[in-house]
């Protein structure tokens, strides 16, 4: 974490310095033949001015102390940044939707034995999901899928369970959600 930064410092010298300043525009200014009261006013406004500019001079912006938080599966800041995420961006989702749907697919297709970054593995996994939803978690090139295409691919993945496959022995229940863990 950086070091604070003062916002307003002044110094001795900075006040002695503007109220001589303002002294002499006084005494400039009396003269020349400018009434005593009126020139007392502008070496006053002279001395202000100084010191504002002595307390404003330093750094324009204040560093913010940036704290980096592992948002946590499951929490509330997971949700609405997930939420937010899925809400279109010029007609696709933005990246970290389409990350967990990616991870979400990786651990369903895992459970049938199926990777989702094997090549090998690709005909299984389209015969499976589909070709849509498939394309629409590998979409080449950075391309962003679009909100209804990512539906249909959790639809696909919510349909995995029901299709029949057998799927692999999985570790120990979770404690949280009582689903067997990947």
């Amino acid at each position: 974490m950086s070091e604070p930064v003062p916002r307003h410092t002044f110094s001795v010298a900075g006040v002695v310095w503007s109220a001589i300043a303002g002294a002499a525009v006084a005494a400039l200014l009396w003269y020349l033949g400018v009434e005593v009261y009126f020139s007392i006013a502008l070496g006053m406004l002279i001395v202000a001015l100084c010191l504002v500019w002595a307390a404003f001079r330093g750094s324009a912006t204040v560093p913010w102390p940036v704290t980096e938080q592992a948002p946590t599966a499951g929490t509330r800041s997971d949700v609405a940044r997930l939420a937010w995420a899925f809400r279109t961006h010029r007609g696709s989702v933005r990246e970290p939707a389409i990350r967990a749907v990616r991870e979400l697919a990786s651990r369903r297709l895992a459970r049938h034995g199926l990777d989702l970054a094997a090549e090998a593995d690709r005909d299984k996994i389209v015969a499976t999901i589909g070709s849509a939803a498939y394309d629409a978690l590998v979409a080449p090139g950075g391309i962003l899928p679009s909100a209804a295409a990512l539906s249909a691919c959790l639809d696909a993945l919510d349909a995995l369970d029901r299709l029949g496959i057998p799927t692999k022995k999985l570790g120990t229940p979770s404690k949280r959600t009582g689903h067997p863990t990947p």
